[in-house]
């Protein structure tokens, strides 16, 4: 324990020898880490603050043995550890994990009128949340990744660059006529709209890291999530004949609503771009099951073989025919849908043929 740990476990000592005449409590309220008070004789907790009364997962943990309040498999039921601290008289630590946080937990002996050991402070200290080589892990993994994208943006950006520029040139130049000068701002705004959609891409590789397990989540309804989506893309998209089948009036979740809505709206996005052409259908369903409820999106575009399947939801990865060679991309629109479904506990399934179409179904557990 560090010196402020130390000071307050002598003031809890003399407390104790004080018979509780100092208030224990306040003391432990004070102290920024989880802390009990234990009986040597039957494990009993006598005091603790509102940190270490959260770990326990009881508000009344006062006055309850340790076995009564902890499961036998959790790390602080354990019996030995404090029998062994109020027998040897010396203080005792070890690294221990609850609900994937790691803590450094202490027992420290107090002794009592008799210089025997009458009670027990214990409490946890969190620590980092990895060892040193897994950062270090980490971080090369990162750089790597870093690389690998800004090779990948660089090809891609080039593309629509040379077009935006070399149509750009000839207008400047002022030697196209009307009909010319149409058709070169056209292919301008193409391009322009598809420079847009990559760096609105690179942008979200930016916020990947967001999707751990420190990402905030709230309640809210896939019915109320879904069904503006489907109808903006109606709007947009009137050559297509986009149709929403709710099974279900609510369809309670929690989770992200930002990333949520970002991997609803790329299942959809794709599902408009990879087609021969503007017209076509597409089906979008939102059911549920015993224990989760599922998006799926239907569509009639270029499919995809099966061969190729695996390599949908990875980080980069493009599927490139002689049909799609022409839509631009980096390739980390399925791998975010993907990743966004992991987040939530759920997952990706897909089924396709070439020639014949797709559907993307996104599963999420319900609370």
């Amino acid at each position: 324990m560090d010196r402020r740990s130390e000071a307050l476990a002598q003031l809890l000592e003399t407390a104790l020898s004080e018979r509780f005449a100092t208030p224990i409590v306040e003391l432990l309220q004070a102290t920024p880490i989880p802390v009990a008070v234990v009986q040597v004789a039957d494990l009993r907790v006598l005091a603790l603050n509102e940190l270490m009364a959260r770990v326990y997962h009881r508000p009344d943990a006062a006055g309850l043995t340790i076995s009564a309040l902890l499961p036998p498999a959790h790390p602080l039921s354990d019996p030995r550890p404090y029998r062994s601290v109020s027998v040897k008289g010396r203080a005792h630590s070890a690294t221990i994990v609850i609900d994937g946080q790691t803590w450094e937990w202490f027992i420290r002996p107090f002794k009592g009128e008799g210089r025997t050991v009458e009670h027990l402070l214990t409490g946890m200290v969190a620590q980092p949340a990895a060892p040193l080589d897994v950062d270090v892990a980490r971080l090369r993994e990162m750089s790597t990744a870093k690389t690998e994208f800004l090779n990948v943006a660089a090809h891609e950006l080039r593309t629509p660059l040379s077009v935006i520029l070399g149509y750009g040139s000839l207008l400047a130049q002022g030697g196209l006529n009307g009909e010319h000068q149409k058709l070169a701002g056209a292919r301008i705004y193409e391009k322009a709209r598809q420079l847009s959609r990559l760096i609105m891409d690179m942008s979200l590789v930016g916020r990947l890291d967001e999707l751990g397990s420190a990402m905030t989540k709230e309640d809210l309804d896939l019915v109320d999530l879904v069904e503006p989506m489907v109808k903006e893309h109606q709007r947009r998209f009137a050559d297509l004949a986009i149709d929403l089948r709710l099974d279900v009036l609510t369809a309670p979740v929690r989770a992200n609503p930002y990333w949520l809505h970002l991997a609803v709206r790329e299942l959809l996005d794709n599902a408009v771009r990879f087609r021969p052409g503007p017209t076509g259908r597409i089906d979008v369903a939102l059911a549920g099951s015993g224990t989760s409820w599922t998006i799926s999106v239907l569509d009639d575009g270029f499919g995809i073989d099966p061969q190729h399947q695996g390599q949908l939801f990875k980080r980069f990865a493009r599927i490139e025919t002689e049909a799609t060679s022409h839509l631009l991309g980096l390739g980390i629109g399925l791998y975010i849908v993907e990743e966004v479904a992991k987040a939530h506990g759920g997952r990706v399934l897909v089924d396709s043929r070439p020639g014949t179409g797709s559907e993307f179904t996104l599963e999420l557990p319900r609370p």
